[in-house]
C-alpha cells in the first residue's frame, strides 16, 4: 500500500525494516489482536496516523502474513507469530 511509507516511516535514516517486520517483531508468540497492536505500534512511534487508518492497515498486514504463514490466527481471534522449525 503507498501509505505504508508514510504512516510506517522509518525511525533513522536508511532504516531498512519493512512493516510486516515491524508486526511481527512485537506481535511475538502470546498473540494480540489487531487494534491491539495497532495502538502498540503508534504509542512505540512506529506508526503515525489516525486510530482507525492503522487498525484496518494492521488488519489487512495480518491477514496478507496469515496468507503467507508467518502469522496464524487463533480460535479467539488473536494473531500470532509463527514459529519456524530449524
Amino acid at each position: 500500500m503507498s501509505n505504508d511509507k508514510k504512516m510506517f516511516a522509518p525511525l533513522r535514516n536508511r532504516e531498512s525494516t519493512t512493516p510486516e517486520a515491524k508486526l511481527c517483531a512485537i506481535l511475538g508468540e502470546s498473540g494480540s489482536i489487531a487494534a491491539d497492536l495497532a495502538n502498540n505500534l503508534v504509542h512505540g512511534g512506529f506508526a503515525v496516523g489516525t486510530r482507525s487508518l492503522v487498525v484496518q492497515r494492521v488488519g489487512e498486514m495480518l491477514e496478507s502474513l496469515e496468507e503467507a504463514g508467518k502469522v496464524e490466527r487463533t480460535p479467539d481471534g488473536r494473531y500470532r507469530a509463527v514459529r519456524r522449525g530449524r
